[in-house]
Order: C-alpha cells, then sequence, then structure tokens
C-alpha cells in the first residue's frame, strides 16, 4: 500500500486465470453473510462495514482482477524465476471513503484546483499591467486549503487505520474460502 496516497492500493498476484479468479471468487462472495457487507458485480466487487462502525471517515475496499500482462502494460508481465505468467492475473484492493464523501472530496478538489489555477492567471495579469498581485494572495491562500484538504484524507486515513485491516482481512478470509492463492514471493528453493 502506498502510505501517502489518498487512496491507498494494493495488488496480489493471484495463481490462476482471470475468468477462473473472477468465477471462485463471486462464488465466494455470494457465500458471505450478512450480504449486505459483501458485494460482487461481475469482475468488481466490494467489502463494506457494519452500520455501527460506519464513521464519516470509514472506507470501503473495493477489489477486481486484471490479467497480469495489464499489471505492467509495457514489460512482459514474468514471475520470480523469470518465467512467462500467463494463466495469471493480480487481484487490486483499493480503500476509498464511501461514494457520497468521496463525490464531494472531488467536487472540492476540483474547485480549489480551478481557483488556484485563475487566481494565479488573475494574479500574473494584474502584476502585468504594474498592479499589485492580489490573485496570487488568492491562489496561495486556495492552495493552502487544498493541502489541508489532503492533510485530512491522511489523518482520515489514520484513524480508520483499523477498519482498513478488518477490511483486508475479510479480502484474505474470501480469498481463502475461493481457493485462490497469491504467488509466493519467497524466492524459490
Amino acid at each position: 500500500m502506498v502510505g501517502l496516497s489518498i487512496r491507498p492500493t494494493f495488488q496480489i498476484p493471484i495463481a490462476c486465470s482471470k475468468s477462473e479468479a473472477i468465477e471462485r471468487f463471486g462464488t465466494a462472495m455470494r457465500n458471505q453473510s450478512p450480504s449486505s457487507l459483501y458485494l460482487a458485480h461481475g469482475e468488481y466487487c466490494e467489502f463494506h462495514l457494519e452500520d455501527h462502525l460506519h464513521r464519516l471517515w470509514s472506507p470501503h475496499l473495493s477489489v477486481y482482477f486484471i490479467d497480469s500482462d495489464q499489471v505492467q502494460s509495457q514489460a512482459t508481465a514474468t514471475d520470480l524465476d523469470g518465467a512467462r505468467t500467463s494463466g495469471h492475473c493480480t487481484l487490486i484492493g483499493r480503500f476509498a471513503p464511501r461514494p457520497n464523501l468521496w463525490t464531494l472530496i472531488w467536487i472540492f478538489y476540483l474547485a480549489l484546483f480551478c481557483s488556484i489555477f485563475f487566481a494565479t492567471l488573475l494574479g500574473g495579469s494584474q502584476w502585468m499591467i504594474g498592479h499589485f498581485p492580489w490573485g496570487w494572495v488568492i491562489a496561495i491562500a486556495t492552495a493552502l486549503l487544498y493541502a489541508s484538504l489532503w492533510i485530512a484524507s491522511q489523518i482520515g486515513q489514520s484513524l480508520c487505520h483499523d477498519q482498513m485491516d478488518l477490511l483486508r482481512n475479510r479480502l484474505g478470509s474470501v480469498l481463502l474460502q475461493a481457493d485462490l492463492h497469491p504467488i509466493s514471493s519467497a524466492p524459490p528453493e
């Protein structure tokens, strides 16, 4: 997982084909209880928290499978001994805030970015005609707000680390039930 990302993401190489992994994982997801916490939509699945565990910053975990060739689009996907990994796939997991909160966050990011952009243009125009570039002051203040939103996302992630671990453990449980084993990262003996 990347420590400073807005939406922490991880990859798990799986030792079977994408179609087989999707079928087995989907079957295991449908057998979970309660079904409202485990949602499967074809190639895409989600893990949710119980209502009593929800906080403003609570995440959900979305996972999907891709062919190993797509993981490294330019380079040939290889396993540890250098053999071609055809027939293998990779599970991509991504933690994110609930969709309604995620949409609000991106609306704020977009509004702040547009404000920074246009305030910088305004400040540059004011500077060129010899006036005080107060547009740059607005741009700097808005950039600080932009940074504070990012810092708030990092604080929210640290506050929900236990919930991220819970969701990751649920994923591990479903992988075991589906008999999907990660490709070992240990060197062959």
